[in-house]
């Protein structure tokens, strides 16, 4: 005999899955930018452009 509604493994899992998903998010909002443009670059290796990397101030 089939119960109602979900059993507990199957919430679980899909708890597993949000937070999987938001830490992803955080990571790809946080991480992610300061990688690709770190402060203070202007993807040349020179430094000399200060305003690049203001984006990633701002989402921090």
């Amino acid at each position: 005999m089939s119960t109602i509604g979900h059993s507990s493994a199957e919430i679980g899992k899909t708890v597993l899955w949000l937070v999987g998903i938001v830490a992803f998010v955080i990571i790809a909002l946080t991480k992610v930018p300061d990688w690709i443009s770190p402060a203070g670059t202007n993807g040349t290796g020179n430094g000399s452009d200060p305003g690049v990397g203001r984006t990633v101030k701002m989402i921090q």
